[in-house]
């Protein structure tokens, strides 16, 4: 019953990392774009994309013409990857209402596909605005996230593991108890604990001192 219980908890975190690395292939969106001289692939860097983890705009450029020939039709020459697009082309983030300019850089050993990190703060969808040339040819193209193009930025923390509780995030800890102010009770009380443990060993002392004296002038007396 045991194996049985473990075989199945194995298949599941199978199934579960097929999914997520189906997501991680596939969640980008692909688009004809310049009249189908070209296909381009967006989408995040990694997917599923998660808030507060780094991240980034992946776009990939293919051309679908550069290798056609009058033997060829257009529509079945193979797709040859575009390089020299970064610094042809500009990139843009957009979130609600706010935009942040993206500096796209060539993927190291993979031509055609460039890259431009950036952390995603907020859980939700982004948009991703290229614009500029592509071998001279004039482009301006917005892609959006959402559930037919690539991935919508997730929140974390349903995943998060340990959570974040007052013991392990230091706020057991008060300020209070940290450091009382100067003249306040707390200090009151200590200085009256120093006084009175002073005074008791005092009296301590004191009581071991007549006993010593006592015992002495016994041994005089018998000596006498």
């Amino acid at each position: 019953m045991r194996n049985a219980r473990s075989l199945a908890f194995g298949g599941t975190l199978v199934a579960f990392a097929l999914v997520l690395l189906s997501g991680r292939v596939a969640a980008h969106e692909s688009r004809d774009i310049a009249d189908g001289q070209y296909n381009v692939v967006i989408g995040f860097l990694d997917e599923p994309a998660y808030a507060g983890q780094m991240n980034g705009l992946s776009l990939r450029v293919t051309s679908l013409v550069a290798a056609a020939t009058p033997a060829v039709e257009v529509e079945d020459a193979p797709a040859t990857p575009v390089e020299g697009l970064e610094t042809t082309l500009q990139a843009e983030v957009f979130y609600t209402d706010q935009t942040m300019p993206l500096i796209l850089s060539a993927a190291y050993n993979d031509p055609g596909h460039y890259e431009s990190v950036f952390f995603p703060t907020q859980p939700g969808d982004y948009s991703f605005h290229i614009f500029g040339t592509i071998e001279g040819v004039a482009v301006d193209e917005t892609f959006t996230s959402g559930p037919e193009t690539f991935s919508t930025v997730q929140d974390p923390a349903p995943l998060q593991f340990p959570k974040e509780t007052a013991a392990n995030s230091g706020e057991a800890v008060s300020a209070a108890s940290l450091a009382a102010p100067a003249g306040s009770g707390d200090d009151d009380g200590l200085a009256g604990s120093v006084l009175l443990f002073g005074a008791g060993a005092a009296g301590v002392a004191g009581l071991w001192g007549l006993g010593r004296l006592a015992q002495s002038r016994r041994l005089t007396a018998q000596v006498a």
